[in-house]
């Protein structure tokens, strides 16, 4: 099977219809971005069953339908058409070619076909289950489905290789396994009730059954015609009742099953809702921890940072003062040795000194000998004189020096101070914004706690008025279910009411007639009578049989009547005229007598409510009878009285007049005529109180919903806000870091220049105190010069007169001074530059001492901060595994969240239609139970007039005295027969058919029992070979994949290695899949660390491993090369290529290396303006036509 054609028109930017024509191989398809290239891949995706809008990149399905452009209208539907050949039978249909068809419209309507006749959307999904090719399967890799199978957990992950090894049928059908368990578990359960029920029942019908057949067997005589006529009407009555009673026992078993099943299921929804509930709580809760674990782990984050930052300007400030002291050692050592080297040259030049001195006094001896005369005066004051010239020369030479240092230091310090000056408005510019981004920080953490409060009151309202909620919707349900009950209760009394149920016949018929054919009809007494409940016993007993008289206005009336009774033949009533009958009043005396007894509670005819206009018949019917707290009262007042009224007690105890006394047990009646009625009234307005109360609790549900609704609103808002002001929290505090490093780098250099300026000074100070000592030399030079130059004048105009004959030895004496006083200028150039060395060398070795003890405390502090940094990374790392931990959890829980919510979804449909099939049968057996009731009362009244009047059963009746005339002349005979008034109660004659029935039904129960857990059994064992297939083909397919996967590894990376593991190989059922990568050259790593486009090369080499395992007829890459260089789209092409004979291959790509090994080329564009347009070339066909060029 392979892809045939594709034809789309209407979806996305596919406005007209456009027909993809595919062939074995190769297809790919190119465009510029935007041109709609990847909605070919949506096309096919949403064909095959995709119901997520956003996986179609879409908010919702409609957004696939073309919405118009700037020349163009929008479509109202759009249509896929998907044509497979299936000529090989890869899919499960006979026919050759199968077309698999799509179709949306706006109004959101949807139709799917398969070979243009309309299916379901689970059809196609079944049809393409399994086969690789399905919606989720892996044949459609579309963008961002590479990254995502990498960056996917390890148990997601198997997903795709369940579909290879086509297990999802498998799952599928546990599923649905595992949903009939659960029926089959809630039936034994509901079966088992119904048993435990039944067998409550079978020994009490047991025992009915037993005294209806000897009760039957007792009962002897009966009078002939209106026994039989009795029989019959009875033989009538049952035969209806029976069939409708198996009716309504039927009814009544499908409403329990339905009910049952309603109940388990919204158990199960409580359940899941419960479960719904304590995850959102659990998430709460790890998010605050989550929370409470990033803060505390950006707070170490920004402790690491700093420490990183202290520890790098320390390195570098620790190979500066290394650098320094090396310099300064390698300056000690140079000046050392020129320190020796001038001590030698001061000690030459004392030498040489002191040997001149020898020579010059030796000279000046000799010439001491000789006369002293003017001229040698003179040569000698010369002499001192040059040599006061030469050291006023050197002295001024140093001194010009000294200026020059001075000058230089000087400029140096101007410098220095200069660029103090811009360093301290730099700190004084970085402190300004350092406290701006301090108060930011400040204003956002601020802000980050208020929002935090704001959240966590949100969370705190949200979930109390979810408690409230779901308090008030049980409260709610319970209201629904009295009012259920009170409602069907009602219904059938009401019922009972409106066809006089419990009435005689005639009573009944006469009833019916008064609004029609009848008139002057007031109604039978019991309708004219509100009697309180606790005395409804005792009017009951005290009317008797005169309850269903019936009250006329005058005896013309009640003849009419009478009349119509005969001519229908429906039997007798008595009839009370009004303006006949008259009251019956007890006597003062009478009166007197009974009231001041402790029993006495009054006459039954004042103890009732009724119109003024029936005084008389009520006072006639009970004007003397007495009502009495206990019999024994009863007899003492009727004692009082000589027995003469009737006196009746509230438990219907009577004391007939004259003395004799009826009493006894009553058989239980669901109602009497009494009671049904005043239950009605009690039922009504109990009814109306419920149905205010419901609709008031259901307005607070609908309040507390939509105040939910609004409050879960805030608390995204609240979350987005949060999120915002964190990431602000982090920026403001990325700032604040970048401040402070800058500040410590401003701070460092204010230090160095606050060291050299130290310097300088020390040197300038050095240097001044020097060039006063040379200007106090050179001014008494200067005086010593001027006083020679006087001598010398004043000799010279002596000489005049004075000659003299030593002319050599002076002029040798003045050779020698002339030397003296160059040694001596030379000797004291050396002795200060001794002394300028030797200074120099002092200060350089106390500024090595300094940055030497500078770099210890250095070197102390970078230890500090390895410490610091070691335990500061422990801590985080501690951190960042409880967050990664809390963010998994966090994840999960909100998985299992939205699955629950998913499936709580599905069953809250499925109990809304259980519900209405259940209010329909409910509504039917309410109907039936009524129509029963009355059955029955008819029933019950017959019987009862046959036990009590004549002692007789329905079977003794019918077979002592047959009916040997028609019924229309045994009723004529029987209506001039004394009617019997009062009932003497009823044996169940039905109690020996219910007996077999339950009797049957149990067994029925029983055995179906044992068919539930032998299904029971079956589905367990069922569900444990279908796991054990499951792990069959799963191991199978794994190792398949993986034996692949390292070889197609090794193909496409040209090298390396590569394996699949297991992250639980003992439970194959839901274990996860890893990858391990290791690309050539490199160790083996995790996937998070290899390169984007080494990431893309391993999840496609997978791809290609699993096709290699489960070749599917086509697969459609979308843009999975875009990651990869020129030589992996080269390799990845040509392997494609290769895998192309087994598969056919539909590639969306902008590379050139994938479009050279494509058998045809479809280009997109968007020459119209958001319409896509397709153009083809095959490039066989090409490529003949450019050779025959």
């Amino acid at each position: 099977m392979y892809l045939k054609r594709l034809e789309i028109v209407g979806f996305k930017s596919f406005a007209d219809r456009v027909e993809i024509e595919f062939v074995p191989g190769v297809t790919a398809v190119v465009g510029p971005n935007g041109s709609g290239k990847s909605n070919i891949t949506d096309a096919i995706r949403w064909v095959l069953g995709e119901q997520s809008a956003k996986s179609l990149r879409g908010a919702k399905m409609e957004d696939i339908i073309f919405a118009g452009s700037e020349t163009r209208k929008p479509l109202n539907y759009a249509e896929v058409t998907l044509i497979l050949d299936n000529e090989d039978q890869f899919l499960p249909v006979d026919y050759q070619e199968v077309s698999v068809t799509r179709r949306v419209f706006r109004s959101g309507e949807s139709e799917f076909l398969i070979n243009k006749q309309p299916c379901r959307l689970r059809d196609i999904v079944d049809l393409f289950m399994d086969s690789g090719v399905g919606r989720e399967a892996f044949s459609i890799i579309s963008q961002g489905k590479v990254e995502e199978i990498l960056n996917s957990k390890p148990e997601d992950r198997r997903t795709i290789f369940e579909e290879a090894a086509g297990v999802l049928k498998y799952k599928n059908r546990k599923k649905k396994a595992e949903e009939k368990l659960a029926e089959t578990e809630g039936n034994l359960d509901r079966v088992s009730d119904i048993i435990f029920e039944l067998q409550s029942q079978l020994e009490p019908l047991e025992k009915q059954a037993s005294a209806a057949k000897d009760f039957l067997h007792k009962k002897e005589e009966l009078e002939r015609f209106e026994v039989a006529l009795i029989a019959y009407e009875i033989e009538q009555l049952y035969d209806k009742w029976k069939t409708l009673s198996a009716h309504v026992e039927e009814q009544k078993n499908k409403e329990i099953e339905l009910s049952a099943e309603i109940q388990a299921r919204e158990a199960k929804i409580e359940e899941v809702r419960w479960k719904i509930q304590n995850l959102d709580e659990g998430i709460n809760d790890l998010q605050d921890k989550l929370l409470l674990a990033s803060e505390e782990l950006e707070k170490l984050e920004a402790r690491k940072e700093v420490l990183k930052e202290r520890k790098r300007n320390a390195e570098q400030r620790k190979a500066q003062l290394e650098q320094t002291i090396r310099n300064l050692s390698v300056k000690i050592a140079e000046l050392s040795a020129q320190k020796e080297s001038q001590q030698d040259i001061v000690g030459r030049h004392e030498q040489e000194h002191a040997a001149l001195r020898d020579s010059l006094s030796e000279k000046r001896k000799v010439l001491s000998q000789y006369s002293e005369n003017i001229n040698e005066q003179i040569e000698a004051l010369k002499s001192d004189y040059i040599e006061l010239l030469n050291q006023q020369a050197a002295l001024k030479n140093e001194l010009q020096n000294i200026e020059q240092r001075i000058a230089q230091n000087e400029h140096l310090a101007g410098k220095l101070e200069k660029e103090n000056e811009k360093y301290l408005a730099e700190r004084n510019n970085i402190e300004k914004k350092k406290a701006a981004v301090l108060e930011e920080l400040a204003f956002v953490g601020e802000q980050l706690e208020e929002q935090i409060r704001l959240y966590r009151n949100e969370q705190q309202l949200l979930d109390e008025a979810r408690n409230s909620l779901k308090k008030k919707e049980r409260v709610l349900n319970e209201l629904f279910q009295q009012l259920q009950k009170i409602k069907s209760r009602k219904d059938t009394l009401q019922e009972m009411e409106d066809e006089y149920a419990g009435f005689y016949q005639g009573v009944r018929e006469v009833l019916k007639a008064r609004n029609g054919t009848l008139s002057g009809i007031e109604g039978a007494v019991a309708e004219l009578i509100q009697v309180p409940k606790e005395y409804e016993r005792a009017i009951e007993t005290a009317l008797s049989g005169s309850m269903q008289h019936i009250v006329v206005d005058m005896e013309e009336s009640a003849r009419k009547a009478i009349s119509y009774l005969k001519a229908n033949g429906f039997g007798r009533a008595t009839f009370l005229p009004l303006d006949v009958i008259k009251g019956k009043y007890l006597s003062d005396a009478q009166r007197a007598v009974i009231t001041r007894h402790p029993s006495y509670i009054g006459i039954a005819a004042e103890l009732i409510h009724y119109d003024r206009k029936y005084s008389n018949i009520m006072e006639n019917l009970l004007g003397t009878v007495v009502i009495a707290r206990d019999l024994r009262g009863a007899n003492e007042m009727a004692k009082a009285l000589h027995y003469r009224l009737r006196i009746v007690t509230v438990e219907g105890d009577v004391v007939n007049p004259g003395g004799s006394m009826t009493g006894g047990s009553y058989r239980v009646q669901t109602s009497s005529l009494l009671s049904r009625k005043n239950e009605l009234e009690q039922l009504k307005k109990q009814l109306a109180e419920m149905e205010e109360k419901t609709s008031g609790l259901r307005e607070e549900v609908q309040q507390l919903r939509n105040e939910i609704a609004v409050r879960e609103q805030n608390l995204e808002k609240c979350r987005v806000k949060e999120e915002e002001l964190r990431l602000k929290e982090q920026s403001v505090k990325g700032q604040l870091h970048e401040t402070e490093i800058e500040e410590k780098a401003i701070n460092e250099r204010l230090s160095l220049y606050d060291l050299d300026k130290e310097q300088l000074k020390e040197e300038l100070n050095n240097f001044a105190h020097k060039r006063v000592e040379l200007q106090e030399q050179l001014r008494h030079c200067g005086e010593k010069i001027q006083q020679l130059e006087r001598d010398i004048s004043m000799l010279n105009k002596r000489r005049e007169t004075q000659k003299s004959s030593k002319e050599m030895l002076v002029e040798e004496i003045g050779e020698l001074k002339v030397q003296i006083a160059a040694k001596t200028e030379q000797l004291s150039h050396a002795k200060e530059k001794l002394q300028t060395l030797i200074g120099e060398l002092e200060e350089h070795k106390k500024r090595k001492s300094c940055e030497e003890e500078h770099l210890r405390a250095l070197i102390r502090d970078i230890d500090g901060h390895l410490s610091e940094e070691a335990r500061l990374e422990e801590d985080i790392k501690e951190k960042l595994g409880n967050k990664n931990v809390l963010m998994e959890r966090i994840s999960s829980l909100r998985a299992e969240r939205l699955q629950l919510y998913t499936g709580i979804e599905d069953d809250e449909l499925e109990v809304k239609g259980l519900k209405k099939q259940h209010k329909e049968l409910s509504s039917d057996l309410k109907a039936d139970e009524v129509q029963l009731n009355r059955l029955d009362v008819e029933l019950e009244n017959l019987l009862a007039h046959l036990r009590e009047e004549y002692l007789l059963t329905f079977e003794g009746a019918k077979a002592e005295y047959p009916l040997t005339v028609s019924p229309e002349e045994a009723r004529e005979k029987v209506e001039s027969l004394k009617f019997a008034i009062e009932a003497m109660g009823t044996v169940n004659l039905g109690a020996i058919e219910e007996y077999e029935r339950v009797s049957q039904r149990y067994e029925f129960l029983l055995k179906q029992k044992e068919d539930l857990e032998q299904a029971k059994e079956t589905l367990y064992k069922v569900i444990k070979e279908m796991d054990e297939e499951v792990k069959k083909r799963f191991a199978g397919t794994f190792d398949g994949v993986r034996h692949h996967f390292c070889h197609v590894f090794q193909v496409l990376f040209g090298g390396g290695k590569a394996d699949l593991r297991l992250t639980e190989p003992d439970d194959l059922l839901n274990t996860g899949i890893d990858i391990v990568a290791q690309p050539p050259g490199k160790k083996l790593q995790n996937l998070g660390l290899l390169s984007g486009g080494e990431r893309a090369l391993t999840a496609i080499a997978l791809l290609f491993s699993i096709l290699k395992v489960r070749p599917v007829p086509f697969c459609i890459l979308d843009e999975v090369e875009a990651a990869l260089d020129e030589a992996n789209v080269v390799r990845f092409s040509q392997y494609l290529k290769n895998c192309s004979e087994e598969t056919q291959f539909i590639v969306i790509t902008h590379r050139k290396g994938t479009m050279e090994e494509a058998d045809v080329l479809y280009g997109v564009t968007m020459q119209e303006s958001g319409v896509s347009k397709l153009v083809s070339v095959r490039l066989e066909d090409a490529n003949e036509f450019v050779q025959q060029l």
